[in-house]
């Protein structure tokens, strides 16, 4: 059995950025790249700092202006540090926007585990935890049958690539416009809502990958020349699509933000609310690009949804959440918003089981985070 834990986080370190773009088509969660969302607020010459970005010439000048201007100290203290007695969420927040991240993301990343059924390569089953529960079960499908019962959509999608041009082209590295589009999304006004959607992004990847990995499924390209994408095939595998975990696990947060009503994703997804027609239309521009199945959007939808919600729960302190399985080895349908609110009915082809939650996993300081991001709302 091989198990991936929270070594994700090092994922974090995209808030350095520009590594973000190498992510290059590959798994959106490369949008963590946006993530290194606090290097946005350094807007301009503040740097994120006092005055001037550092440079030796600023060295110097604070050299010479403290000779210039400091009194006889003896070495002994002067003042009482600002850190005394604070607590954790005053710490959080007094952090620069590259450390913070790593804190958010190792303790996201401590919540959920992937697993793989066998230590062989490549596995047929793998599973998403939360705590100790699984919460996620997917079977994948094997190559040949995606051949004879899934390449045939990509033929059909095909037409609809110079329609979506640019739709494509903006998400291979960008989902959150698309959700920006919905709701007012503003490093000023809702800046605590971007941290976690980024945030988000990244845990997905730090779970996605690992089954990507383990599963090891073809992409389009291997199966036709025809097939011909219009970006280039990124070079892990294709079940299940990152795209779609990432934006219906975007998705299902901001619900639960944006919308009044009693969260319930699946409902959601039902009655087609804006974020979750952006979502399956994400996913689905996958299949139109040449790089996806339908498949592997609909195992995405599956994990993305199930992630968010079960984030959610826990951030709102409940105690239950929903568990899904999808099976691929025997999905021959296409996906859209539709057909993923059918595949989530009772006898559909995604099964849903009740999944219990630990809120004690969350930290107060992210309970405090969750607040701020809800008044934001």
């Amino acid at each position: 059995m091989s198990i991936f834990g929270s070594q994700g986080s090092q994922g974090s370190q995209g808030s350095q950025g520009s590594q973000g773009s190498q992510g290059s088509q590959g798994s959106q969660g490369s949008q963590g790249s946006q993530g290194s969302q606090g290097s946005q607020g350094s807007q301009g010459s503040q740097g994120g700092t006092a005055g001037s970005a550092a440079s030796p010439y600023v060295s110097l000048s604070l050299i010479l202006a403290r000779d210039g201007t400091q009194q006889y100290w003896d070495g002994s203290a002067t003042r009482t540090p600002q850190q005394t007695g604070r607590d954790a969420w005053a710490t959080f927040k007094s952090m620069a926007a590259g450390p913070r991240i790593a804190v958010l993301d190792r303790t996201l990343d401590s919540i959920f585990n992937v697993t793989l059924d066998t230590a062989a390569h490549p596995s047929a089953q793998g599973r998403v935890s939360v705590g100790r529960e699984t919460l996620v079960t997917l079977t994948k499908p094997e190559d040949a049958f995606l051949a004879q019962h899934q390449l045939h959509y990509l033929r059909a999608a095909a037409d609809l690539r110079g329609d979506r041009l640019a739709e494509i082209s903006v998400e291979t590295t960008d989902i959150l416009s698309l959700f920006g589009s919905v709701g007012y999304l503003s490093a000023d006004a809702t800046k605590w809502t971007l941290w976690l959607a980024n945030a988000m992004i990244r845990l997905c990847t730090s779970l996605e990958m690992p089954l990507k990995m383990g599963f090891d499924v073809a992409r389009p390209i291997a199966m036709a020349y025809e097939v011909q994408p219009m970006i280039q095939t990124p070079g892990h595998g294709a079940w299940p699509s990152g795209h779609a975990t990432e934006s219906f696990a975007v998705a299902t947060l901001l619900t639960r933000l944006m919308y009044q009503d009693t969260f319930d994703p699946k409902k959601a997804v039902q009655d087609q609310n804006a974020l979750m027609r952006h979502a399956a239309r994400i996913a689905a521009n996958r299949t139109v690009a040449g790089v996806h199945f339908p498949t592997d959007s609909m195992a995405g939808a599956t994990l993305g949804i199930s992630i968010g919600e079960a984030l959610v729960r826990l951030l709102d302190g409940e105690t239950e959440t929903t568990g899904r399985s999808f099976d691929g080895s025997g999905y021959t349908g296409d996906f859209n918003l539709t057909l993923l609110g059918e595949a989530l009915d009772s006898g559909g082809a995604i099964t849903g089981q009740s999944v219990a939650l630990d809120p004690q996993c969350v930290p107060p300081w992210l309970t405090e985070l969750w607040s701020k991001a809800k008044a934001e709302w």
